[in-house]
């Protein structure tokens, strides 16, 4: 039986993990520098700990997890928090807003550190590159307008190619 709403319910569920107890001071974050909303905690049942929080930006949501601290400690088998640097990730979220401007200034008011300052793009759109607290990179992004692939290819970007 499924959860009605649960993040998964496309088939793909994502999880931004953070250390162990850092979950609703992450949560917090991302609903001041993205005006995240959050409509579920998960509780540890015996323990009544804070596990995990899904946050909703625009239409996707998240689970903002805890690293298990066992996992984490041993070296055999690095979690998702070992990550080598601040702002070093195999992933990178995009995020598309209306102010690339005004939300990079809210994030980092929220404690983010600009990665690429706000700028204008070859295609048009505005965007900037953040690293959140927690060592997650977004890319933020305004599109200006929607450009069909010849007229992307056109202005000398990597080209485009759309599938058959």
């Amino acid at each position: 039986m499924a959860i009605h709403g649960l993040a998964s319910r496309d088939g793909i569920g994502l999880s931004l993990f953070v250390p162990n107890g850092r979950q609703q001071e992450a949560a917090a974050f991302y609903l001041v520098a993205f005006g995240a909303a959050s409509p579920r905690h998960w509780i540890h049942p015996k323990t009544g700990e804070v596990t995990g929080i899904d946050i909703t930006i625009g239409r996707a949501t998240f689970t903002v997890c805890g690293a298990n601290p066992n996992r984490e400690a041993d070296a055999t088998l690095p979690g998702p928090c070992a990550v080598p640097a601040p702002g070093r990730a195999s992933t990178l979220f995009q995020l598309v807003v209306d102010n690339v401007d005004a939300t990079v200034a809210l994030a980092v008011a929220a404690g983010a550190t600009v990665r690429t300052p706000a700028q204008d793009a070859d295609w048009g759109d505005r965007i900037a590159t953040i690293v959140d607290p927690f060592g997650h990179i977004w890319a933020i992004a305004t599109i200006s307008h929607e450009m069909s692939a010849d007229d992307y290819n056109a202005r000398g970007n990597i080209q485009l190619v759309e599938a058959a």
